[in-house]
């Protein structure tokens, strides 16, 4: 499900993957580069045409790289590895052209934008763009229940209570535990505000996605 978060303590990496053995780190910041580059053309190009179609298949291979190993029993560092170059692109797509509404590139790669910033490994990036994405939610380039994700998970890394309950844990039997929550009784009313479905609805469609 694509917006099924995970919280950052049930993500643990695999210390025993090693990928991208036979690609050294200089390599691997060299083609990041290159890909900036490519991009800055693009952002370029679009700018003057008003033609999102290259951004829109930029965006696109972002969003199958950030769900690419997400969801694996075992979270690798690969998928790390994929979120850091996924944040660069899509930091640089955000500064240069804002952030763009699915009504020009498409659900898919609105929805990447998201997900790239919900997943970034820096809680400083998601500060920094939590005030453009309240902007985005005001014009309908981006949606509600996206932005509860992001402050949910904002509040949590913060060491403070998360807000609308989409931040959840698993315990030893395997059951959802969504906790630390400011005022639990009125949780739904801010769901509903933010077009998410009642928390109990969201805990069972969860644990049937497990």
């Amino acid at each position: 499900m694509l917006y099924l978060q995970r919280p950052v303590i049930t993500l643990p990496a695999n210390r025993n993957a090693q990928p991208f053995s036979v690609i050294s780190p200089k390599f691997f910041n060299q083609m990041n580069s290159r890909i900036l580059i490519l991009l800055l053309l693009t952002i370029f190009s679009c700018k003057n045409e008003n033609n999102y179609t290259e951004i829109k298949k930029i965006l696109e291979k972002v969003f199958d790289d950030d769900q690419k190993l997400r969801f694996n029993k075992t979270y690798s560092s690969e998928q790390a590895q994929l979120d850091e170059k996924n944040i660069r692109i899509v930091a640089k797509i955000i500064d240069s052209v804002g952030w763009i509404g699915k009504d020009k590139i498409g659900e898919k790669a609105n929805d990447a934008i998201f997900l790239t910033i919900q997943h970034a490994n820096k809680l400083e990036t998601m500060e920094k763009y939590l005030p453009i994405m309240i902007e985005a939610v005001n014009k309908g380039n981006a949606e509600k229940k996206q932005l509860a994700y992001l402050i949910d998970r904002i509040e949590t890394l913060n060491g403070r209570k998360q807000i609308y309950g989409t931040q959840y844990s698993v315990n030893g039997n395997g059951k959802i535990i969504i906790n630390n929550l400011v005022d639990p009784v009125n949780v739904n009313s801010r769901r509903k505000s933010m077009n998410l479905i009642p928390i109990e609805e969201y805990i069972k469609m969860v644990e049937s996605e497990k």
